[in-house]
């Protein structure tokens, strides 16, 4: 068999082919692919020096196919199937999806925002699994080196290699103990500054959120204990006189969980957003399309 060098063939020729085969016309395949006759009397010329064959013949009847053009009719369509099919974005079923999903985030995130996604992607491609693993700070070096593949969290960064889109956005309220005095009552500034609070010290909610809204009003509140997990701050706060101020969607759900008293932050903060990041590498894997677009319901 003769070795053949591709790189030297125009394979849009290809194309051309598969009109004269079905046309068995020079003008009616020209009109089928947008070339003028006489290009497309070009076109078979080449065709016939590519196959050392005529290709097309004269018969009785008008034009004929050799043996050799009807030899070339299944093959081909088979090539022009097969190249359609690479440069099409495969549709995936997700029943038929498989294989292992990471997601990094933090307890805020794990616990108030995730649940209802991964219980969305489990029911419809039940061949996934997901793998939440903690988000170190605001570290999003995991999706750089491919160990991970999304990460919700209210990090906010713009990064070349990363995409991102936002997810929810949130206010602030307050848990207090049903026992607290100030569960009975507005909560006002004054008492909120008053207070001893909980801290959570990670990520975007470390100090300088609400802080940096009091100290604009020329207040500063008092942070008696520091933790780095909102579950472990609200097991503090319901035994305790302490107060913490949290994420409203996160509030709602720990209230409901844990019967505390739910209150309004007594001043104006900005909403804080919580995004979706994951790599460009991913962009067009139509398994992370389909992912994404089941997170889409979070978004208000």
């Amino acid at each position: 068999m003769r070795e053949v060098n591709l790189s030297s063939l125009d394979l849009n020729l290809l194309v051309t082919l598969k009109a004269l085969l079905d046309e068995r016309h020079v003008t009616r395949a020209a009109e089928r692919v947008g070339l003028s006759q006489p290009a497309m009397s070009r076109a078979l010329q080449r065709l016939r020096i590519m196959f050392k064959d005529p290709i097309l013949v004269k018969g009785t009847g008008g034009m004929m196919l050799t043996a050799r053009a009807e030899e070339l009719k299944l093959p081909l369509q088979g090539i022009l199937n097969e190249i359609s099919h690479i440069i099409t974005a495969p549709v995936v079923d997700p029943k038929e999806m498989n294989g292992e999903i990471v997601i990094a985030t933090r307890d805020f995130e794990m616990s108030a925002i995730l649940p209802t996604v991964i219980t969305s992607i489990i029911e419809q491609a039940p061949g996934i699994k997901i793998r939440v693993v903690p988000l170190a700070g605001d570290d999003l070096s995991l999706l750089e080196r491919n160990e991970i593949d999304f990460v919700v969290a209210g990090t906010d960064k713009s990064l070349a290699t990363l995409n991102r889109a936002t997810l929810v956005k949130d206010n602030f309220v307050c848990l207090v103990a049903p026992d607290n005095p100030a569960a009975r009552e507005k909560l006002t500034l004054k008492k909120y500054v008053s207070m001893r609070h909980c801290l959570v010290e990670i990520g975007l909610f470390r100090v300088g959120i609400v802080d940096a809204y009091l100290s604009k009003q020329g207040h500063s509140r008092k942070i008696a204990v520091r933790v780095p997990y909102f579950n472990a701050a609200v097991a503090m706060v319901e035994n305790s006189d302490l107060i913490i101020t949290v994420p409203k969607r996160l509030g709602l759900l720990l209230a409901r969980q844990n019967r505390l008293v739910m209150l309004d932050l007594p001043i104006k903060v900005k909403d804080v957003s919580i995004f979706l990041y994951w790599h460009v590498r991913n962009q067009n894997n139509p398994m992370h399309v389909w992912l994404r677009k089941c997170f889409d319901s979070l978004r208000n």
